[in-house]
Parts: structure tokens; sequence; C-alpha cells
């Protein structure tokens, strides 16, 4: 018995060490900034079960050691508890999971009302000190516990596919499983109680039953949860390592494109004004030069202004600021700003569906995205074209489709049209300005969104692009 109990706190312990020591703060998954709770957790449950050692050893110093495992066990179990709160509501967030009840039955003022009322109740009912154990175990521990094996085990199933997911989704499954059962090992099989289930169901029924203590069996599942978690802080590591490899990629390719894009405005600028300074000039021949040269600054204020956009649209904060849009409004005034530009060239906007959808977003991004395709289909469209824009809803997806008239993109391009500075010359008019950027920001802007874009030529000629957007449920 002294070794199973030293086994059982000895796990809680290096799962608690390990938790609190490892750096998961630049996770993206949400799991991992919480985690810190089921650290706080794991390190007072070890106390608890040292100091259950300790008194099963020298029972002498029961009443003093009693109210210590109490106020740990309590407090244990009240972290334990947050944890398993956080995840249930993040795991059933979605109003279409079978389980979306338990997102707003966990509720902070909610659940606590609920857990507090019913911990005290029983405490006054029985108000010895292994009844009131009993009874923290039955609502803190037991619904703690349980509630957080759930939550684990479907919890995979919210996350986003990637290269680290489908391992991480195994090690949520298996300590999900094993929570389950420690909910019925340590919240059902209590000590003997005064009421039921624990007048009934208890430690020494589990003794005289199975024959094996009940703690050798809560020890294995705190082994499996704490080898399932070193694996899953290890995906944690690997996940922050792979960003950081990320970002520096992203400051080497910002650093790349800045030099490319801007070397030619400079070039043409420097050599302009060495030209002009070689010799004297009359006032028209100054004059010429500076509006060359104020060309050539509105072309990088224009790149700048893309690249920043780009580096803005990658910050991953970005997302808690989203706002409940009407997307059919956001598109209407992309339409609306862009109608001077259709009508230098005598195009006509034809909208064949725009229905009233809302999504969770960004209004200014989103109009970028529309404003750049729309641009876009001006600008490679002939004069006279009619450019078709609808806004239709698909089950849970809002769909936007333009098409323009233009001469299209050759097949073995299309791919690399959202490449950064990418231009398909050959196929789209070389005499059209641009820099390659307005799709690549497109792009980033529907991804940060969770959506999906996509670009296909039509026959007998023309360009259709449609966006994918999730609809605010």
């Amino acid at each position: 018995m002294e070794i199973i109990l030293f086994v059982y706190g000895l796990s809680f312990f290096i799962l608690g060490v390990l938790v609190l020591f490892v750096r998961t703060k630049e996770s993206a998954i949400f799991f991992a900034r919480k985690i810190w709770l089921l650290g706080v957790f794991a390190i007072l449950h070890a106390f608890v079960e040292w100091v259950f050692l300790y008194m099963y050893l020298y029972p002498q110093y029961e009443p003093l050691l009693s109210p210590i495992k109490f106020i740990l066990l309590l407090l244990s179990y009240l972290f334990l508890f947050e944890f398993s709160r956080f995840i249930v509501r993040e795991s059933f967030k979605d109003k279409r999971a079978k389980l979306h009840f338990l997102h707003t039955l966990y509720a902070a003022p909610v659940i606590y009302i609920i857990s507090l009322s019913s911990l005290l109740t029983l405490i006054l009912i029985h108000p010895s000190l292994d009844d009131a154990i009993a009874a923290i175990r039955y609502t803190y521990g037991f619904f703690g516990s349980l509630l957080l094996g759930i939550g684990l085990y479907y919890y995979g199933e919210s996350l986003k596919k990637s290269e680290y997911v489908e391992r991480l989704k195994i090690y949520f499954k298996i300590p999900g499983v094993a929570f389950i059962c420690y909910a019925l090992l340590a919240g059902i099989a209590v000590a003997p109680t005064h009421y039921f289930p624990g007048n009934i169901i208890n430690t020494a029924w589990f003794l005289d039953t199975i024959g094996i203590p009940v703690q050798f069996f809560r020890a294995l599942c705190a082994l499996v949860i704490t080898i399932c978690s070193i694996k899953a802080l290890q995906i944690f590591s690997d996940e922050t390592h792979l960003k950081m490899m990320k970002s520096l990629r992203q400051i080497k390719r910002f650093s790349s494109d800045v030099s490319h894009e801007l070397k030619t405005p400079l070039t043409a600028m420097k050599g302009e004004i060495e030209v002009a300074l070689k010799e004297p000039r009359t006032n028209a021949e100054y004059q010429k030069i500076l509006y060359s040269n104020l060309e050539d600054v509105d072309t990088l204020q224009s790149i700048v202004k893309n690249l920043l956009m780009l580096t803005y649209i990658e910050k991953e904060s970005l997302k808690s600021k989203f706002t409940q849009q009407n997307l059919d409004d956001i598109v209407l005034n992309a339409i609306e700003d862009l109608m001077v530009v259709a009508a230098q060239k005598n195009s006509a906007f034809e909208i064949a569906a725009l229905e009233s959808i809302s999504i969770m977003g960004d209004a200014i991004l989103l109009k970028t995205v529309f404003s750049n395709l729309i641009e876009n289909a001006i600008k490679y469209s002939p004069y006279h074209a009619t450019l078709t824009i609808s806004l239709t809803q698909e089950n849970d997806k809002a769909i936007f489709c333009i098409e323009d008239e233009g001469s299209g993109i050759e097949e073995e391009k299309l791919k690399l049209i959202f490449e950064r500075f990418y231009r398909a010359d050959d196929s789209r008019s070389k005499q059209i300005k641009g820099f390659g950027l307005g799709l690549s920001i497109v792009q980033q802007i529907i991804e940060v969104h969770d959506g999906s874009i996509t670009v296909k030529n039509r026959k007998p000629h023309g360009l259709e692009v449609k966006v994918a957007l999730p609809t605010f449920q």
C-alpha cells in the first residue's frame, strides 16, 4: 500500500512539474494556454496522496494532518474543475455539437453556483471531516475528472488539421478515457460515508469485491495521464519550434520581398536625380523629373503599404478582435467604391444574387478582399465588359463569386497567382500596373477568416473567382 500511494503521488508530481515548467504560452492551441491549471492540480494532489501516505504510516498524526488533507484536496480539485470547465466549453462551443448544452452549463456563474451549493449542502447534512472530504470528491473530484475526460476525448476533433494535430488527438483521447476512469475510482469509490453512494460503494467495498486497493487503479490512471501528457507537451514544444522557424522564414521573405521590389523605383529615382544634377536644367525639365520621381514615390508607398498589410494579417491575435459582420453590406460598399473605376472602362456590374449573410470577421479586411477581386476583374476585362457578382449561402458557408470577361490565365500558372510578386503577364495584359501582392493579401485574409478561395478559367473566356467563408451561427 505504501508503494502504491508513493507512486500515485509521484506520478501526479512529475505531471505537475512538467506542465508548469514547459513553455506552452506560444502555442496556438487553446489547451496549451490553460494547461497550467492541470499542473497546479497535479502538484497539490501529489501532496494529498503523500499526506495520506504519512497518515497511513503514522496514524497518531491523523488528527493533525486530516485538515491539511482536506484543504489540499479541495484546492487541487478546484483547479482540476476549472481546467475541465475551460476544456468542456471550448470542446462544445459549436452550436451544432450534440453536447453544446455543456458550453452553457459550464459558464462560471452557472456551474459554480450549482457545485458550491451541492458541496455546502452535503457538508451541512454530514459535518464530519471524513464526510466533507467525500463531498469534495463527489462534487469537484467526480465532475471535474469526468467532464475533463469527456472534453479531452472530443477536444482533438475541434482542432484544425495540421502536421502535429493527428498525433495530438491520440494523446488527448487516451488520457480522456483515463480521467473518466479516474472520476469513477476517485470520485465514486470514496472512503465510507453516512449517505449514498458512499455508504454502499466505497474503498472498503472495492477492496472486498476486487481484492485490490482502489488506490492501485488510481495510480495506474495517474501513470497513463502523465505519460500521455509528456508526449503532448513534447508536441507543444515542437509546435513552438516550428512556429519560430516559420517566423524566421517570414522575416527573411519579407526582407527579400522589400529589397526586390524597392530596388527598381529607387534605382530609377537615383539615376534621374544624378542626371539632373550634372548640368543646369530649365524649370520645365526639373518639373518633368519631379513628376517622374513622384510616380516612383507613389509606387514605393503602395508596395510598403501592401507589405505591411501582409505582416499585419499574419498576426494571430487578429482573430480575437473579430465581430459580427453583414457580408452583403461589405460587398455593396466595395462595388460602390469601384463604380468610378468601372465607368472609366464602360464596364457594368450584374448582381446575380445578394443574400443577407452574417459572418465573424474584420470589416476592413473583408472589404479589402472584395475590393481587390472586383478591381482585378475590372482591370483584366476589356472595355464594355459585364462583371457578374453573386453572394449566396450554401449550408454553413457564404459563397462570393465574381466572373470577368478577360483572357483568363494559363492553367499551369493558376496555382502561382497567390504567390507574392507573381504576375501572370503572358496571359493577363502586360500594360496593367501592379506589384503582384493583391491576391497574396486576399488569400491570407481569407485564411485568417477560416475560408478558402478558388480560381478557374471560364469558357469561352474569362475568369471565375469563388470565396467561401464560414457563416455566423
